[in-house]
């Protein structure tokens, strides 16, 4: 390197750096203070880091990161807390006209020295050819120091300064820097933060001490050097000390003068400095802690800390699994990185990415921004199920005990997110943040007694008792039902109960069994569309807000993503069901959820596809190039996630598609940088708005992150090993035939505008039974846990005492079949001052006036309907289709002022319902409703309507028929009544006609009027004619029950007598089948066992949940061979307050459309009645007979 003499401002920096104290502590006098406190704000890096690195020891507390050819934050004494923003070097031209930064002003490549550990080299040349600075990295194994080996070749005498801008105790403020004399001449720069400082030195010969020129302290743009320098002031002020602020320090390289260089300025006898050189940056928590490590690391020599850091690496490398070559590299990085990223004071703690996505926020002036330097518990199950999968079971045996013994809360749940001791950060709770350490404790055997009792049970109970919504999924940013969080707790509890029943506690494993079972059964109706916009409209949701996909809820993703129906929005989550084992790999409606996100959320980038993790996505740099939350109201625009290729490459693994699971494989090894860092985000389109943002290459957001790295090491090992070792493998075997059926079993609690407001110490009683032979049912309440006994006819009741807060009773039960039922009530309890506070609130004075002066009842208010009675009788309950028709606690009360008792409630606006009072044990019409009318079940009953309440138009009571009604005589059955509707055409020509048969024909006749309904509606051409052949039943229970011999009847007896005595189409396409409750239960029943006869059928409020086991199994049954061979159709409906009956139709709907079956399902707020079903009528006719 050229050497020259040193300028007039240089004169001044030794000049300068000439007084220095003897303590570190001390070192500088208060009249050379840097003004401009405290700085500009601090600001954290862009998240994108090149390569990351530690030592494989425990001694070394130090992290250091790499970007855009510089070192940015360190991380130290644990791997969330961030001590450095920056460390650059800064080059200016022999002339000081030309000041240059490594980060702005050269071009810069990273080389990965050596493959097997984490010793990486920045290449910076200069843009103008100038230069070029070289810089190797590592740790010293034994102490928190970074060790630089830095080379700088120059070619026209540029001066050479390390700009260094310590960030220390994760904040940019508050830090105070100073210059120290260094023993061996010339100056040290340390800083501190309170219990955290630092330490930056030189050594020019290896194993010797060395100091800087000078070390010139400031505050960040108002009196730090690099800004002078930049400004191009000729007279230069030096700063030995800046207290209290967000302070860089400017240290000089070179031109460097030895200590008696003063004395030799008029001479030419000196020789040029080295142009090779180390840098130490060593921490502690006090000053002389801080220069004491990077001393003693630099007279250790870098070639021998980088020996023993590599030698560290070597090791741990060769005792992990071995996958295909074209992998090994980045599988050995990807491991690496990971263990890079577990703490070394919190053992098991390990983070989601060394960085602070896009710098943090506004700024990082407190330490109060984690960035992705948290523990997140379904990212450390991500990273720890990687470890397992690499052979290092002992890292994911220490993740485990961290999640439980650090993490773990008193309640079982777990933080949305935490620093390193525990410490929530963010407030939210995550389903699936609770339910993958259960599942990883399976996976890694820890099935003994402590981590049972102390761990896996309380996490357990608490899904049980707050599963299957979440309060936030996956994402992070909304609540409700979301398909991946459901497939996290359904595997989380299934792997429960195999650790319960080891562990000698029956209850409890059946407990989480038959919760895991129902969420499994429901998890499509609550989170698949049949309703959608894309493809046949049928596949798995992003989320849903309520448990109903096809309601369109307006759905705001936030970020400044928008507002869409929620059937709009789709991620590739359900997925998850297929890893955990919960559904098998050919699932159809998985299959076709893959196809809609295919369409919707891929992008083809030119190192593979890639996916968002949701369409109209917010969280990503904005396509300009701004960062996220650029506005500070969270605006930004998603970019793809590399880590979504690897869960694609899995699914399809299972499937038996192994080249394709290899291409995911390939992506996410070309999304990697130089460093083999894979990131977070990865840019969607060809088109960057800055240089460092190309297409198929990662963003701001963080790089690397862990998942992404555990997702390529997950997916390698894998397809060595030609099946996905993540699936556990109880859960697998417990889903392998399907979802175990819904045992038959009922149990009542009061109602849960009573549970929900109930004062503590009170009593209530469950009743209830199971109708599955040889069950067993079980109870939590609380914390108490016990197996209920059945009397003779399997009923059982029992009382629960109400706790002061918030109490989960839970109802199991487990039939010798496998079927499983569960039922869970949640109960507040109040204190009586609360309860009676609640209670003022529900029923204000101003109500009593409008009860007093109300005529009728109920009072109708939008969705509030209060009920009045004024009578003789001492209690007054309501009980009706809101109820199931069971007393439930809805007793009316006095209201002062009113001259009545009342009770108050809330219903859709659209409501219909019916109801009665119970008046001192006497079941009663209400006496102040005029509105009455006998459904056929339950004689009269009291009704009511919500203001947007609508009747059908088709069936008005209108007598006469066009068509014409008549008696079918059955030969040798006297007992039957059968009547066939023959349309008003069916007499006017040799036309034949399709047939509907349809179960309690009289009754639907009359109260129904579902001759009239078809009546009107083929009159005014809305339908094609058609023939109803009413049937009656003879023993409704035993032949509706799905009985075999009357389905036969049906088929080889009833069709043929119709088709011989009328005009019939007499093949299956002409032939439907249509009934109400237990009469839709036969009609499917029978369409199942004649396939060959009937082509459609239809059931309104079809009770299935009377036979689950064996009705809905057999719809489950059906697949693509036998849809072929007999397409059917298919029509059911539901009312909203028919709860059980509701729940299964929904399962049947999305179960038949995800076969590809046509369904037409339907609800409203109703409930189980003849006028529920008249209403619906003309919906199910149309869609029987549709083309």
């Amino acid at each position: 390197m050229k050497f020259f003499s040193p300028p007039a401002a240089l004169l001044a920096l030794i000049l300068f750096s000439s007084a220095a104290a003897p303590r570190a502590q001390s070192a500088a006098s208060d009249n050379n203070l840097a003004p401009g406190a405290p700085g500009h704000d601090a600001q954290w890096t862009n998240a994108g880091k090149d390569a990351v690195g530690t030592s494989n020891t425990l001694e070394s507390k130090v992290w250091f990161t790499l970007r855009d050819g510089v070192m940015t934050e360190v991380y130290y004494p644990t791997v969330d807390v961030a001590n450095t923003r920056v460390l650059q070097f800064v080059v200016v031209s022999a002339d000081g006209k030309h000041v240059e930064t490594e980060a702005e002003d050269t071009t810069h490549h990273v080389e990965v020295v050596d493959q097997q550990s984490l010793t990486f080299r920045q290449i910076n040349t200069a843009k103008s050819g100038d230069y070029t600075i070289t810089k190797t990295y590592v740790t010293d194994p034994a102490r928190p120091t970074v060790l630089i080996d830095v080379e700088f070749d120059s070619h026209h005498g540029e001066q050479l300064y390390v700009y260094y801008d310590p960030s220390l105790n994760n904040s940019g403020m508050h830090d105070s820097a100073w210059t120290q004399w260094a023993q061996q001449g010339g100056s040290d720069a340390l800083s501190s933060d309170a219990d955290k400082s630092s330490a930056l030195i030189i050594s020019r010969q290896p194993k010797q001490l060395s100091g800087f020129g000078v070390v010139a302290n400031g505050f960040f743009e108002t009196s730090d050097f690099l800004t002078e320098l930049r400004r191009g002031n000729k007279q230069l002020r030096i700063y030995s000390r800046a207290a209290d602020g967000n302070v860089v320090q400017l240290a000089q390289v070179f031109p460097y003068f030895p200590p008696d260089a003063l004395l030799k300025l008029g001479g030419d006898n000196r020789e040029p400095p080295s142009n090779h050189f180390t840098l130490a940056l060593g921490f502690g928590r006090e000053p002389d802690e801080a220069l004491k490590n990077a001393r003693q690391s630099l007279l250790k020599g870098f070639d021998a800390a980088r020996a023993e850091y590599a030698a560290g690496w070597h090791d741990y490398v060769d005792s992990l699994r071995r996958v295909d070559k074209k992998y090994q590299a980045e599988y050995e990085m990807a491991a690496l990185v990971l263990k890079a990223h577990e703490d070394k004071t919190y053992r098991g703690a390990m983070i989601a990415s060394l960085s602070i996505p896009w710098g943090g926020g506004s700024n990082a002036n407190e330490p109060n921004v984690g960035g992705y330097h948290l523990v997140w518990s379904r990212d450390l199950y991500q990273v720890a199920s990687a470890f397992y999968a690499l052979g290092d079971k002992a890292s994911a045996d220490r993740a485990l005990d961290y999640l439980f013994r650090v993490q773990q809360k008193a309640d079982g749940s777990f933080p949305q997110n935490s620093w390193l001791d525990g410490r929530p950060f963010w407030g939210s709770l995550q389903m699936d943040e609770v339910s993958y350490p259960l599942v990883l404790a399976y996976q890694l055997g820890r099935t003994d007694n402590e981590t049972w009792a102390k761990h896996v049970r309380p996490a357990a109970d608490f899904i049980v008792r707050h599963g299957p919504a979440t309060p936030q999924e996956r994402w992070e940013e909304k609540s409700g039902y979301s398909p991946s969080t459901i497939a996290a707790e359904i595997a989380g509890l299934t792997c429960a109960a195999e650790i319960a029943r080891r562990n000698d506690d029956q209850t409890s494993a059946n407990v989480y069994l038959a919760a895991a079972d129902d969420f499994a059964r429901n998890v499509e109706r609550w989170t698949a569309t049949t309703t959608g916009v894309y493809g046949d409209k049928n596949y798995y949701l992003r989320l849903t807000f309520n448990d109903d996909p096809n309601d369109g809820a307006p759905f705001n993703v936030g970020n400044g993503g928008g507002t869409y129906d929620e059937r709009e929005i789709v991620d590739a989550g359900f997925l998850e069901l297929v890893r955990l084992g919960v559904r098998a790999p050919q699932d159809p409606l998985v299959a076709k959820s893959v196809a809609v996100v295919d369409k919707v959320i891929k992008v083809d980038t030119p190192n593979g596809a890639a996916f968002y993790r949701y369409n109209h996505d917010g969280y990503g740099e904005m396509d300009d190039g701004r960062p996220w939350n650029w506005d500070g109201h969270y605006t930004g625009k998603g970019h793809l996630w590399a880590l979504l290729a690897g869960e694609r490459g899995e699914y399809e693994l299972a499937r038996g598609m192994k080249s394709e699971a290899a291409r995911r494989l390939d992506a996410m090894k070309g999304f990697a940088n130089e460093g083999g860092m894979i990131p977070e985000q990865v840019w969607d389109k060809p088109e960057g708005p800055r240089p460092d943002l190309k297409f198929g290459e990662g963003t701001g957001s963080a790089t690397p992150l862990a998942w992404s790295m555990a997702q390529f090491i997950r997916l390698a090992t894998n397809l060595q090993e030609g099946r996905n070792l993540d699936t556990p493998d109880i859960v697998a075997a417990h889903y392998s035939k399907g979802v175990p059926p819904r045992a038959t079993a009922a149990f009542n609690f009061p109602a849960v505008e009573i549970l929900e407001r109930t004062q503590a110490g009170s009593t209530f009683r469950v009743v209830g039974g199971v109708r599955s032979p040889g069950a067993r049912v079980f109870a939590l309440v609380g914390e108490e846990r016990r197996e209920l006994e059945l009397d003779a006819e399997g009923n059982v009741s029992f009382d629960v005492t109400v706790a002061r807060g918030d109490t989960a009773v839970v109802i199991a039960a487990i039939s010798p079949t496998g079927a499983t039922y569960f039922q869970r009530a949640l109960v507040r309890g109040l204190t009586q001052e609360e309860k009676e506070r609640e209670d003022r609130d529900l029923y204000p004075p101003e109500l009593a006036e409008r009860v007093k002066a109300a005529k009728t009842s109920p009072l109708v208010e939008g969705e509030d309907v209060t009920f009045i009675y004024r009578g003789e009788a001492k209690r007054v309950e309501v009980v009706g289709d809101f109820t199931g028709w069971s007393p439930a606690g809805l007793v009316l009360r006095e209201v002062p002022g009113a001259n009545a008792r009342v009770i108050r409630l809330k219903f859709p606006v659209a409501a219909r319902l019916e109801y009665k009072f119970i008046a001192d044990g006497g079941w009663i019409l209400d006496p102040l409703n005029p509105n009455k009318n006998n459904n056929g079940v339950g004689g009269f009953n009291s009704n009511f309507t919500g203001p947007d309440y609508r009747p059908s138009p088709y069936a008005v009571g209108r007598d006469e028929l066009r068509g014409h009604l008549e008696r079918l005589t059955l030969p040798g059955d006297d007992k039957r009544k059968v009547q066939v509707y023959l349309p008003p055409t069916y007499a006017q020509g040799s036309a034949r006609y399709p047939v509907l048969y349809l179960q309690d024909g009289s009754q639907f006749i009359e109260l129904g009027r579902a001759a009239e309904v078809a009546d009107r509606l083929i009159s005014e051409g809305k339908l094609d004619p058609f023939i109803i052949v009413f049937i009656d039943p003879v023993e409704r229970n035993k032949e509706y029950w799905a009985d075999d011999r009357f389905a036969d009847w049906m088929a080889q007896t009833l069709v043929p007598l119709v088709d011989s005595r009328f005009n019939t189409r007499a093949e299956r396409e002409g032939r439907a089948l249509l009934g109400a409750s237990l009469g839709g239960v036969i009609s499917v029943w029978t369409a199942l066992r004649h396939p060959e006869m009937f082509a459609r059928v239809g059931g309104q409020s079809s009770a299935f949940q009377i036979d689950d086991e064996r009705v809905v199994t057999a719809l489950a049954r059906l697949d693509d061979e036998t849809r072929r061979r007999y397409p059917l159709r298919f029509y059911f409906d539901a009312g909203r307050f028919e709860p059980l009956i509701m729940d299964v139709g929904r399962r049947v709907n999305v179960s038949l459309a995800a076969r590809g079956y046509p369904v037409t399902y339907r609800e409203a707020a109703v409930g189980h009645n003849y006028t529920a079903w008249r209403d619906r009528l003309a919906d199910a006719y149309a869609a029987l007979w549709a083309k």
